[in-house]
């Protein structure tokens, strides 16, 4: 690969924060408030800290053999098994990208256009999916880069504007339950924000230009994006109360109100929350983008783009419009039962094949 077509360092960490912020509107965030309770902010910072754990995995894998991409060291590890694990792992990828499109469905129809049928929402996104599917993954990760910067701004026009709507009585008392259900909370963060990384397997790390700083970077962004979500859940509580945010599917969301009422113009909020639709679009095309490079893998199939792209998001498209019966069962299963399927399919598998690296 010719140096000018590889992703740096740089734009693979922001690509990290980007999934660990992704799952922040409408799941991680709720997971805080309805499971940590009064101390959610907690579950953030527990978090960060349970979750190097599968970091310092998923930086082992990306360092061994480090001319091979995930697919293709399963191959080496497992041998005639491996076409098993990789199948699961695709599966296991759609099944995420089904979920998390489900959720934008539910935010876009919810708080922008309710009076709209979910599946028009779901095809006019689908065309967007598809469009940005068939082009490389060096276009996302450069696209991400743009997208880092507007998000940042937009952020820090958020944290500014809502600062002031802090109230620390709302954090007390502190420990209410004890350290239990922050700890629950911390656990859920992990598999809503550190174990999506595995995706990023998919690129060998020698075509990731300038790599010797991809540790640092990786680490770097780690941090960033885990401080952005708990900074989002800290003003959650501190300005909603936990009382009025348990009451609210999208409380970070509403929580930009309190910026339009502030003397900007009206639905302010609906140009700030931008920001998470560009987190959820990262990771739909980071999934996408794995699902076609799995398939391509294990069917070596000449119709690369167009035509497993097309299957693939309509695929997605039918299964997140027809998940859920409704809201709440959708919100109830993301909320208690995900947290531990991510764990399963993306901790055990990974952390499994991290063992078997230590075995050759």
């Amino acid at each position: 690969m010719k140096k000018f077509n590889k992703i740096n360092s740089l734009q693979y960490g922001i690509i990290i924060f980007f999934l660990i912020r992704s799952m922040s509107l409408g799941i991680s965030i709720n997971s805080y408030i309805h499971i940590g309770g009064v101390d959610g902010y907690l579950s953030a910072i527990i978090g960060t800290i349970i979750g190097l754990i599968p970091l310092y995995i998923f930086i082992k894998l990306l360092n061994y053999k480090p001319d091979l991409d995930i697919f293709k060291k399963i191959d080496y590890l497992f041998g005639k098994y491996s076409i098993v694990i990789n199948v699961i792992l695709t599966i296991s990828v759609f099944f995420l990208s089904t979920v998390v499109f489900w959720n934008l469905l539910n935010f876009i129809v919810s708080q922008y256009i309710f009076r709209t049928k979910t599946i028009i929402v779901a095809f006019i996104f689908g065309i967007c999916f598809i469009y940005a599917s068939t082009k490389s993954i060096n276009v996302i990760y450069r696209s991400g880069n743009i997208l880092f910067y507007i998000s940042l701004i937009i952020y820090f026009i958020c944290f500014v504007s809502l600062f002031r709507s802090i109230k620390l009585n709302n954090l007390l008392p502190f420990l209410e339950f004890g350290i239990s259900k922050p700890i629950l909370s911390g656990l859920a963060h992990v598999s809503y924000s550190i174990l999506p990384l595995f995706m990023l397997l998919m690129i060998p790390k020698n075509d990731i230009a300038n790599n010797k700083k991809l540790n640092k970077h990786i680490i770097i962004f780690y941090l960033l994006g885990n401080l952005s979500k708990f900074i989002v859940v800290f003003l959650v509580i501190s300005i909603f109360g936990i009382d009025l945010a348990k009451l609210y599917e999208f409380p970070d969301f509403l929580m930009l109100r309190r910026i339009a009422t502030n003397g900007f113009f009206q639905r302010f909020e609906s140009i700030l929350a931008t920001q998470w639709i560009f987190d959820l679009f990262i990771m739909l095309c980071i999934c996408y983008q794995y699902i076609k490079k799995s398939y391509i893998h294990l069917f070596s199939n000449k119709y690369k783009d167009l035509f497993i792209t097309i299957v693939l998001i309509i695929s997605c498209l039918i299964c997140s419009n027809y998940m859920f019966s409704n809201n709440t069962m959708g919100d109830a299963f993301i909320l208690y039962k995900l947290p531990f399927i991510l764990f399963i399919l993306f901790f055990i598998i990974p952390f499994y094949i991290f063992i078997k690296t230590k075995k050759t």
